[in-house]
């Protein structure tokens, strides 16, 4: 969603409440799929989310035709192997996000406003190892740019039995391994019987790779970093340009599908 759909103000484009209709009148499901949880997307799209299906969680939570339809959730003790990890890096802030809402400590100035721009259900508890609800995602912001500074020492530590993914240029997430947007899209494509060649998905971020593999028309955002181009078989404009709408528009109502 965000690089996607959302312009960089983090808006809907003009126009995406025609266009959901539009695709609605000839049965065509419209997924929106993203690193945030279920809930904050949910609180998003308001009077649109009935009409949506949800990825959330980078793919730990799905939901479609309004029931839950996969979840998958981390145990106990590798959630607090992961907080002591992340105690010996610096300025970055950590997320749990589960079923039930998501957790962070307070916040230090610098990441107060960032993290009240895309969580709007943030508990904040004294210490997050004192949890005890079911959590199927762990959300680090970092300042300093994970690339360079969380993601080497997480994935060397933890990649080898969970998805360590850069989900932004200053996210990253770490669910289980089978965890991914790409899964989570097959699942509703199993449920509603679509197949790949029936399907259109648009991407920017290195959370998205999985999920372009599973789409026959499958867009990278103009916006996207160089090396995601090899992974699309077409290039949508940028997110400011209103690249997804115009690609939906050129492909499925002005008969551009092949």
């Amino acid at each position: 969603m965000d690089g996607t759909l959302l312009n960089e103000a983090g808006q809907l484009p003009d126009g995406f409440i025609d266009l959901l209709n539009r695709l609605l009148q000839k049965n065509i499901c419209f997924v929106i799929a993203s690193g945030r949880s279920y809930y904050d997307l949910k609180d998003f799209f308001k009077e649109a989310t009935p009409y949506l299906d949800f990825i959330g969680d980078n793919g730990a939570f799905v939901v479609s035709r309004h029931h839950q339809r996969q979840m998958s959730l981390l145990e106990k003790k590798a959630i607090d192997d992961i907080l002591l990890q992340c105690e010996s890096i610096t300025h970055i802030k950590v997320i749990l996000s589960g079923p039930n809402g998501m957790y962070a400590t307070p916040c230090e100035n610098e990441f107060e406003e960032i993290l009240a721009h895309y969580f709007s259900n943030i508990q904040v508890v004294s210490n997050l190892q004192d949890i005890h609800d079911p959590i199927h995602r762990i959300c680090i912001c970092d300042l300093n740019h994970p690339l360079q500074n969380s993601y080497p020492i997480l994935s060397n530590r933890f990649g080898s039995h969970f998805k360590v993914t850069l989900s932004g240029d200053i996210w990253l997430d770490i669910t289980n391994l089978e965890v991914n947007k790409g899964n989570a899209l097959s699942k509703i494509q199993s449920l509603l019987h679509i197949n790949q060649d029936e399907t259109m998905v648009f991407g920017d971020y290195y959370n998205d790779i999985e999920m372009l593999k599973v789409a026959k028309y499958s867009f990278v955002m103009a916006n996207a970093n160089e090396d995601m181009f090899s992974h699309g078989n077409y290039t949508a404009k940028s997110h400011n340009e209103n690249g997804v709408c115009e690609a939906i528009n050129e492909f499925i109502f002005k008969s551009k599908l092949k």
